[in-house]
């Protein structure tokens, strides 16, 4: 696939650039892989759709809203989260069936979102750079 311009900050695409092929970190005692630059443009078949890597949130959303017919999810702080937002957020990484994902209209905030717990989704950080100061690489 052709290098689109992902909508992601520069300083954190140069970050990825500058890691080994598969990269791991550990924040805030969870481990994630993280997506290199190829990987987030990648074609994925989920249930019969294909999407690329970086909008898989979006697809969930659309999959979760046809199953449950919800257009909210609670936060682990008990707030209510539209779909509709969490359908903007891109993927940069994952932790099982877990997504790792940044919210670029709120200051690229990092969020785990929790498809098979019904969308459920967690902050993580107010942003890539506090969430790059605070993660682990690891080997």
């Amino acid at each position: 696939m052709a290098d689109e311009k992902l909508n992601l900050p520069d300083n954190y695409l140069l970050w990825l650039d500058s890691l080994e092929n598969e990269a791991y970190a550990e924040f805030d005692e969870r481990e994630w892989e993280i997506a290199s630059r190829e990987e987030l443009q990648e074609l994925l078949e989920i249930d019969d759709y294909e999407v690329a890597y970086i909008d898989q949130a979006n697809l969930y959303v659309k999959l979760i809203q046809d199953i449950t017919g919800d257009t909210t999810t609670m936060d682990d702080e008990g707030n209510r989260i539209p779909f509709s937002r969490i359908g903007t957020w891109l993927t940069i990484g994952y932790d099982n069936e877990d997504l790792l994902c940044v919210d670029p209209a709120d200051n690229y905030s990092v969020w785990g979102f929790y498809p098979n717990e019904g969308g459920d989704v967690e902050k993580l950080a107010d942003n890539l750079d506090e969430f790059l100061d605070g993660l682990e690489l690891l080997e």
